[in-house]
């Protein structure tokens, strides 16, 4: 496939989650290099994808690293392979320790995250007895895909509509989602997950998110990261077309990635705002484990 067909298929997905762009945009921006596609163009491909997916953390340092070495071919390339062996690594160990981690019993998702994904289906064969409970996810409808492959791999789940989560979340362990980005500000995930977020804290419900360092974004949350979701419907009225929110770090319970489980403590990572958060993104220990 052309290297231009390629990256406007990345640039106009709207259903794959950050870890699988990730992979597709480094392996494409690896592809070109060999190429030899010139160094203004690389940079130009590169940019061109973090700026259709402004709430995805990886793409951005996929951005920046493509920047560094743009005129550097062979350190690029070496770059562009070791952030993809990088994120492999870091994936496995977060799944894996999401996966010791869940809590039998009723688990609510929202969207569609592969390592939220993996981590039900590693706990499940590792003989936990879990029950899945999947929103629809709309706009976009994730959630569909994702219960699909839970049933296909014989994990028990439960699709619902997004506003009867709210009923469902009252009778669920923990509401574990994966993550865009973890910002200065907090979480960046599909649109609907701060609202569901703040209803499990007031009942509550534990909130964790999985994801690896490569979600890490020094970056404070700004509009253009609510992204441009697929149309609701075809018909010629004004629809509001957010694909992503912010959910405030008060409101996470913790993160897990490749270096753990962390709880997150409310006076390290609220009170003192984001400087606090930008300091964690340099010093694991920052995390209360």
């Amino acid at each position: 496939m052309d290297w231009r067909t390629e990256l406007t298929k990345i640039c106009l997905d709207r259903k794959s989650g950050a870890a699988v762009l990730s992979r597709r945009s480094a392996k494409l921006l690896a592809k070109m290099v060999r190429q030899g596609v010139k160094p203004a163009n690389l940079v130009e491909a590169a940019q061109k994808i973090s700026d259709s997916h402004p709430a995805m953390a990886p793409l951005w340092h996929l951005s920046q690293l493509t920047c560094k070495f743009a005129q550097q071919p062979s350190k690029l390339l070496s770059s562009l392979k070791q952030f993809l062996a990088d994120l492999e690594t870091h994936t496995e160990a977060a799944i894996s320790h999401a996966a010791e981690w869940l809590p039998e019993g009723r688990v609510l998702t929202h969207s569609f995250s592969s390592l939220v994904f993996s981590a039900f289906v590693q706990a499940h064969q590792r003989g936990k007895r879990l029950e899945i409970v999947c929103t629809v996810s709309l706009p976009g409808g994730e959630g569909i895909a994702l219960a699909k492959l839970l049933a296909k791999s014989k994990v028990p789940v439960i699709l619902v509509a997004d506003l009867q989560a709210f009923s469902w979340l009252t009778q669920c362990k923990v509401f574990l989602v994966g993550a865009d980005a973890w910002c200065e500000d907090g979480l960046v995930h599909k649109v609907g997950t701060k609202h569901l977020a703040l209803f499990a804290k007031q009942t509550g419900v534990p909130v964790w998110s999985i994801g690896t360092s490569e979600k890490r974004l020094p970056l404070r949350w700004n509009e253009r990261m609510k992204g441009e979701a697929p149309l609701i419907s075809q018909l010629t009225i004004a629809q509001d077309r957010t694909l992503y929110d912010l959910t405030e770090w008060s409101l996470i319970t913790g993160i897990i990635d490749e270096f753990g489980i962390h709880q997150l403590e409310t006076h390290q990572l609220i009170s003192h705002g984001a400087h606090s958060f930008s300091q964690c993104h340099n010093e694991l220990g920052n995390f209360d484990t």
